[in-house]
């Protein structure tokens, strides 16, 4: 089986701009409040018409991004995290954007693409364990095994109790050969969540080989 890293795993964590962040507004929380609406649809709607009033707010691009992400079209989301960034967004929110590209990047299989933006996320906050999560996939996906560990390594220094990163890891030493090194790590990741049924049915393949 392919790497398999949960979808909510690479996106929620700072899904959102940082409620404390010194750019909040009145109308940061109110785009936020009408992107989490669950009809994107018309969220994407209403967030055009509070363009319309407060234009060249980089975050109503932010979560019309979002919005458009949600809906499973990441070339329309990527373009308006472009607008968002394009607008000087503060420090705080930067992270969360360039996060948000690779994200978009990776759904279009623009793994190396999406390597060089989560970089530049991780210039911004190198402790966000959803960055270093996602760069571990690019990774594994561009057959780049020792770099996807040692991406998956700082979200496990970060999070140490990360099962999902421990079957990742393991699941990059099995395309390398490592068997020994694979079960291990399939095993770690067992013992912390017994219901990864990937690492199990890896871990059952390679013990019978």
């Amino acid at each position: 089986p392919k790497l398999q890293v949960p979808a909510f795993y690479t996106i929620i964590p700072g899904a959102h701009f940082r409620e404390r962040a010194a750019g909040t507004s009145v109308g940061m929380f109110c785009a936020k409040l009408i992107a989490e609406n669950g009809d994107h649809e018309w969220a994407i709607a209403e967030l055009q018409k509070v363009d319309d009033l407060i234009p060249r707010k980089y975050y109503v691009k932010f979560f019309l991004g979002s919005c458009h992400l949600w809906m499973s079209e990441p070339s329309k989301a990527i373009r308006c995290f472009e607008e968002a960034l394009a607008l000087d967004p503060k420090d705080e929110d930067i992270a969360s954007t360039y996060s948000y590209m690779g994200v978009c990047l990776k759904d279009l299989g623009q793994y190396r693409q999406a390597v060089a933006v989560l970089e530049k996320a991780g210039d911004y906050d190198n402790e966000r364990t959803d960055i270093h999560n996602l760069m571990g996939f690019c990774y594994f996906k561009l057959k780049e095994h020792e770099k996807a560990i040692e991406c998956f390594r700082k979200v496990l220094r970060l999070d140490p109790g990360s099962a999902i990163d421990y079957a990742n890891i393991a699941s990059n030493y099995r395309d390398m050969g490592e068997k020994e090194q694979a079960i291990r790590y399939y095993e770690l990741a067992l013992d912390l969540d017994p219901t990864i049924e990937f690492a199990g049915d890896n871990l059952r393949r390679l013990q019978k080989g």
